[in-house]
């Protein structure tokens, strides 16, 4: 799945944080990369992090929540490719902006699936 981070940012209208903690509530210990989706919201929260990094994790959050994908997540292991696919792309955009709190924050909720 080839995407760029200005198709992401349109799915960030999915996006919201009843939806992201349903989310969590759902797959958080299933899934490993959770804990990797988790930084990039706190990231998204985080003052200093400029308007379109945070547009494009809204998308991918959105995207992640989103029930209808590219790839149906009720496919089991490649129905979430497309998910990690999405979220790596943003947690590249984000990268310089994810900050040692972040990460440690969410390996509190989530001790697995590391974000490094």
């Amino acid at each position: 799945m080839k995407m760029n981070p200005l198709k992401i940012i349109k799915y960030g209208k999915y996006f919201n944080e009843s939806k992201f903690a349903a989310f969590l509530g759902r797959y958080g210990k299933k899934l490993a990369f959770v804990q990797r989706a988790v930084t990039l919201f706190l990231c998204m929260r985080d003052k200093d992090t400029p308007k379109y990094v945070k547009a494009v994790i809204a998308g991918a959050l959105g995207y992640l929540v989103l029930p209808i994908d590219i790839v149906p997540d009720t496919i089991p292991v490649l129905g979430w490719i497309d998910d990690v696919a999405v979220l790596g792309l943003a947690f590249k955009v984000a990268n310089r902006y994810i900050k040692t709190r972040h990460q440690e924050e969410a390996k509190k909720y989530f001790p697995f699936g590391g974000s490094n």
